[in-house]
């Protein structure tokens, strides 16, 4: 049988060495944390990667383009952008031109990052000036799920003269901005509707809620109010219009505590005629009426709008203000 003291000498002698080089080592200071920087979010994405989708979802939007083929936007539009692309397809068809295309960078000059962790998630970006010089476009993003696409969800031209608000830089990261928000002198739902308010009525109460100074899209719709309203004169007729919230709507909190919202807007207008009047449809209407259609004494034109409005914090004393518009016919019919 061997022995086995040297083992265990071993044994020891390595437990003593350990001991001492434990007593040896000086004790170090608690670790502290910052709890804030613990919890803080984080952009969900790097201004390289929304950079890189951006250029995804041009690419995508391009193909579809060269084809005019609506099926080939639903991997990457939804929402208004969808509705509005499919109708300018149908127009340049119509009309064998692409001049109803709006044109869309897809390199941004800045993008504004949400920090949510959870779905759906948007994202804000101004792009580079277009080719044929009109304003920069307001570009935003979403993503429904994990499982889905960051999708081109719509864009608007900015106002003359206006300044976009400043957001937390993209490498900080902002909050989206939900209807329970009470940081905001109006929620988004009230914005809309008050907007909406100002749309129909131009002098009415809500004139007084809105800086409209660079607005023209109020002046846009109450100029083509006019003119569908002199228009039914001449047909001893009438002019009926709506302007809806699609109820669909994204906003994110900027650096001053204020939030940019962005929402789309359903407007329809009828022009009805005398009995034995002829209404008769435009080239750009005509692209949305079935083959064969026959004019009549009625026309129902519809329009969707897609608009950003930024609303200050409560402390701020500056009045909620629209930053841009879309406007674009999205259907015509003639009503039975």
């Amino acid at each position: 049988m061997k022995n086995p003291r040297p083992a265990l000498i071993r044994s020891t002698a390595a437990i003593l060495a350990l001991a001492l080089l434990t007593a040896c080592t000086p004790e170090l200071p608690p670790l502290e944390v910052d709890q804030e920087l613990v919890e803080a979010e984080f952009p969900v994405l790097t201004e390289n990667q929304m950079a890189s989708i951006a250029q995804t979802v041009g690419e995508s939007l391009g193909a579809a383009d060269a084809e005019k083929d609506p099926d080939a936007l639903e991997d990457r539009v939804t929402g208004p952008a969808l509705t509005i692309r499919e109708a300018e397809y149908k127009i340049a068809k119509a009309q064998k031109s692409d001049d109803s295309l709006t044109e869309l960078p897809s390199t941004m000059q800045s993008i504004f990052m949400t920090t949510r962790q959870t779905w759906p998630r948007t994202v804000f970006g101004v792009s580079e000036r277009p080719q044929n010089l009109e304003a920069e476009r307001f570009v935003i993003y979403t993503q429904e799920s994990a499982q889905t696409n960051y999708e081109l969800w719509g864009w608007f031209a900015l106002f003359p003269g206006i300044t976009v608000p400043t957001f937390a830089a993209s490498g900080v990261g902002t909050q989206e901005i939900s209807d329970l928000d009470e940081t905001l002198q109006v929620s988004p739902e009230e914005a809309i509707d008050q907007y909406v308010s100002l749309l129909k009525k131009p002098a009415g109460d809500a004139k007084e809620v809105f800086e409209t100074e660079n607005d023209t899209f109020v002046d846009e719709i109450s100029d083509l109010r006019k003119y569908m309203k002199d228009a039914a004169k001449q047909v001893e007729g009438t002019y009926k219009e709506t302007i809806k919230p699609s109820g669909d709507w994204h906003a994110l909190k900027t650096i001053d505590g204020g939030a940019v919202i962005v929402t789309s807007l359903n407007l329809s207008g009828t022009l009805k005629g005398e009995s034995g009047a002829i209404v008769t449809p435009s080239a750009m209407e005509k692209a949305f009426l079935k083959k064969g259609t026959k004019a009549s004494n009625a026309l129902t034109v519809k329009r969707t709008a897609i608009v950003g409005i930024y609303v200050p914090p409560k402390e701020q004393a500056v009045k909620p203000q629209a930053l841009g518009r879309l406007l674009k016919t999205t259907g015509a019919s003639v009503p039975d």
